[in-house]
């Protein structure tokens, strides 16, 4: 149970410092001028053109970097927030298929030596459970583990997915014609140091 308990601890801080970044507030420009429609973004899968031209292609952070410099709050705060999603659930995927590989590889080595040691041997001095048996205990936790990981990715990255596609949309009906200037807003984040780990607030 303690080593379930460990690898939740872990997989939970990963979740919260993945949304560790700063998000944005739009303040109106100052000053007072004709609107100038900006170049519309159209999509074709996870790829995303501006003003409809092939040239013109973006991904992942260019995607982010083109709603910041178009001052599109909305869009780029529904874009971050899908794609740490669809990444959270791609790194519980990956974690997941190694945890159920090793905890297969605990059971299948654990069986096996109890096969070729015989019923009772290399007591571990707890009753009469033996070394490989808690070998295979092990191995089934990181299997159950690995199982609820990769099934838990699913509904993360499709929400995910939804997410990035529709901010082209948003950013289609709501900033092209808008005349607004993004500021960075206070965060808190999960940062590292000689001490240990903490939350910092960033502003």
């Amino acid at each position: 149970m303690k080593t379930t308990t460990h690898i939740l601890f872990l997989i939970a801080i990963f979740l919260v410092s993945m949304v560790a970044e700063p998000a944005y507030a739009a303040t109106p420009k100052k000053g007072k001028g004709k609107k100038k429609a900006k170049p519309e973004l159209t999509r074709a899968g996870d790829t995303y053109y501006v003003g409809g031209k092939a040239t013109e292609s973006l991904k992942g952070k260019q995607v982010l970097n083109f709603y910041a410099e178009q001052n599109c709050q909305e869009a780029y705060n529904q874009y971050k927030r899908g794609r740490q999603c669809n990444i959270a659930g791609w790194s519980l995927l990956g974690g997941g298929a190694a945890l159920t590989i090793a905890g297969l590889g605990c059971v299948i080595g654990g069986v096996a030596k109890t096969i070729d040691s015989g019923i009772g041997a290399a007591s571990s001095g707890s009753g009469n459970m033996t070394i490989y048996d808690q070998l295979m205990i092990a191995g089934g936790v990181l299997v159950g583990v690995g199982v609820v990981s990769q099934i838990v990715c699913i509904p993360l990255i499709v929400a995910g997915k939804k997410k990035m596609h529709l901010s082209a949309e948003t950013y289609n009906a709501t900033c092209r014609y808008s005349q607004m200037r993004m500021q960075p807003q206070p965060y808190w984040s999960l940062q590292t140091s000689a001490n240990g780990v903490g939350f910092a607030f960033n502003f």
